[in-house]
């Protein structure tokens, strides 16, 4: 049954009896605990009750949180919400109201989907400072584990920006050297969180945090289901919604674990199990994804399809909403052009599903698909971990980013960047309401580049037999042949379904890999043929050992989802030259 509205989401902290709503009149002040393990304040609330029915005002507001507001509060039965709003953020926080009064109860806050400790505490306060609304929390182990943890990070962004080549080196041994210390430290330190300080709230990113490095710390079955168990006990607390939480992240911490994956199932199942009846399609797809990768890691394919049928569902419920606001403007197609070229333009876009500015820039890219044809545009997106974990990140496109911001490091700094016919222009981007704008400052480089000639002739061919897909290219009337030349391939995903942090679902043209390598093949003639192929199930593996390893570095993914469906693919031949970086012509061909 398809689970809707997060505006229903009511869990709790212990069962009681219903009581009465007036034992929740007064000042509260509603605080979570946020990644990084910092208690922050949303805000200070009174709340009244009349009648049987509670209203609430906002008292202050974090100034962490400058557009936040209060959509409302209310009571069912003996359940509290209270709902807030910060930009396009939804926070909200519920528990269940004490039968006794109390000055202090446990809930949950989920915001955007996730869900984090929280609580509710009477206060006197009618104010809030940039201090006041966000502090560490007081557990010393886990502090100390933190530091040791970013000291090598600091280290290494101090010798970059460093000009002096012994002061650099200097820096990076010791960097070198905090790195060692925190691998031998930490996992003590996050043993004493747990040993220690049980009720903290860091106990929770301290588990995972061991639970990512058990494997390569060859640590005991025993000892994980130790850490696992005490993880769930202390959820408790919070209610059966963040135990949801709690699971799924214990799954999805074992998961890239090879001797732990009927641990990792039994976790997903228990995700999936806690969930409450009503909560948000988004919410419901991240544990079914989580659970379906469990499943197919088990080998229980047959299972995972059953789950497959909801997903389907959900993500017609989800694609309907999100089309009918994205994008946020239509553009007229193009004019055509004024000469007789057949020059092709090729636009590579840089971006990332936790990247907010990335926003405008990739609904810009979607406006350009319906206003221009391949035989016009060909665009590509690169997608990158910046600045935080994107499951459509791969090693080709890393490589693609430094081959780029080698040659360009003023221009390629950051994403989102692009990049036309080889010469990143146009770059940065903004929010929704950028979206236009950037859409215009694209056209303006994309249309004068299509009237230049072309010097070279690009025919390509791809066929697909199962998992195999076959790619022949092409090549003629190339001017000045040379070893700088190169006819580079890529295999591109028309859309591909993944909502990170930043809300953009639908992504298109992402680079899944360069068939025949990022380096590209030389072109020494005038005229020359060429061939590459890729196997979908071997680059499915690859891609899923890529992001294991990476997670494993304790990089948290806002979206256990791993997209790879990998079924309306595209082929894009191009010819650059390395000297100049120039693109010289492209051609794109789907799939057959």
């Amino acid at each position: 049954m398809l689970r809707v509205v997060l505006a229903a989401l009511l869990v709790g902290v212990v069962a009681v009896p219903t009581v009465r709503a007036q034992n929740i009149d007064g000042t509260w002040k509603v605080d979570h605990v946020t990644t990084g393990s910092f208690e922050q304040t949303t805000g200070i609330v009174r709340i009244k009750t009349e009648a049987g029915k509670a209203t609430g005002a906002l008292v202050a507001g974090s100034p962490r949180l400058i557009t936040l507001t209060l959509k409302g509060v209310s009571v069912d039965g003996d359940m509290l919400r209270i709902a807030f709003q910060n930009g396009t953020i939804e926070m909200t926080f519920s528990t269940r109201v004490p039968k006794e009064a109390a000055k202090r109860v446990l809930g949950v806050m989920v915001v955007d989907g996730t869900a984090y400790p929280a609580s509710l505490s009477m206060t006197d306060e009618t104010t809030l400072d940039l201090k006041s609304s966000s502090r560490p929390l007081p557990c010393p182990p886990f502090t100390q584990a933190r530091s040791l943890a970013s000291r090598g990070l600091s280290l290494r962004i101090q010798a970059q920006q460093t000009k002096d080549a012994e002061k650099r080196k200097a820096l990076l041994k010791q960097a070198a050297e905090a790195d060692a210390t925190a691998k031998k430290e930490t996992p003590r330190l996050y043993r004493e969180v747990l040993e220690k300080h049980a009720d903290s709230p860091a106990v929770f990113e301290a588990t995972t945090a061991l639970l990512r490095s058990a494997q390569s710390n060859n640590t005991k079955p025993d000892e994980v289901k130790g850490w696992a168990a005490t993880a769930m006990k202390s959820a408790q607390a919070y209610g059966p919604r963040f135990q949801a939480e709690v699971a799924s992240q214990i799954a999805t911490a074992l998961l890239i674990q090879d001797d732990s994956t009927a641990q990792a199932l039994d976790f997903a199942r228990q995700a999936e199990r806690l969930m409450p009846a009503k909560v948000s399609a988004s919410e419901e797809i991240r544990v079914l994804h989580l659970l379906t990768r469990a499943l197919r890691k088990s080998d229980l394919d047959a299972e995972a399809k059953k789950f497959d049928v909801r997903i389907a569902k959900l993500d017609e419920v989800l694609d309907t909403e999100y089309l009918k606001k994205m994008p946020p403007f239509k553009a007229a197609p193009f004019a055509g052009r004024k000469s007789k070229s057949d020059r092709v333009v090729m636009m590579e876009l840089f971006t990332g599903a936790a990247c907010p500015p990335c926003v405008a820039a990739d609904l810009a890219f979607d406006v350009l698909q319906k206003s221009y044809t391949p035989r016009d545009l060909v665009l590509v997106q690169y997608h990158m971990h910046i600045p935080g974990p994107d499951p459509m990140t791969n090693p080709d496109t890393e490589a693609r980013w430094k081959y780029y911001a080698q040659s360009f490091p003023k221009e390629i700094r950051g994403v989102p960047s692009s990049v036309f016919n080889g010469q990143p222009k146009a770059s940065g981007g903004g929010g929704i309401a950028n979206a236009e704008s950037k859409y215009q400052a694209y056209c303006a480089v994309i249309d004068p580049l299509l009237e230049n000639p072309a010097a070279i002739k690009l025919s390509a061919k791809a066929t697909r037999k199962g998992d195999a897909i076959d790619i022949s290219v092409d090549v003629a009337g190339l001017s000045n042949p040379s070893p700088d030349k190169k006819l580079r391939i890529l295999l591109a995903e028309e859309t591909v379904r993944y909502a990170g942090s930043n809300k953009i679902r639908m992504h298109h043209n992402v680079v899944r890999a360069f068939p025949g390598g990022v380096a590209g093949k030389a072109l020494t003639d005038e005229s020359s043929k060429h061939a590459a192929s890729v196997n979908l199930g071997g680059l499915r593996g690859d891609l899923t050992k890529y992001l294991d390893a990476f997670q494993a570095t304790g990089k948290t993914f806002s979206n256990p989802a791993r997209p790879m469906a990998m079924e309306h693919l595209r082929v894009i031949a191009f010819v650059q030259d390395d000297a100049t970086r120039e693109i010289l012509q492209a051609v794109q061909v789907e799939v057959k």
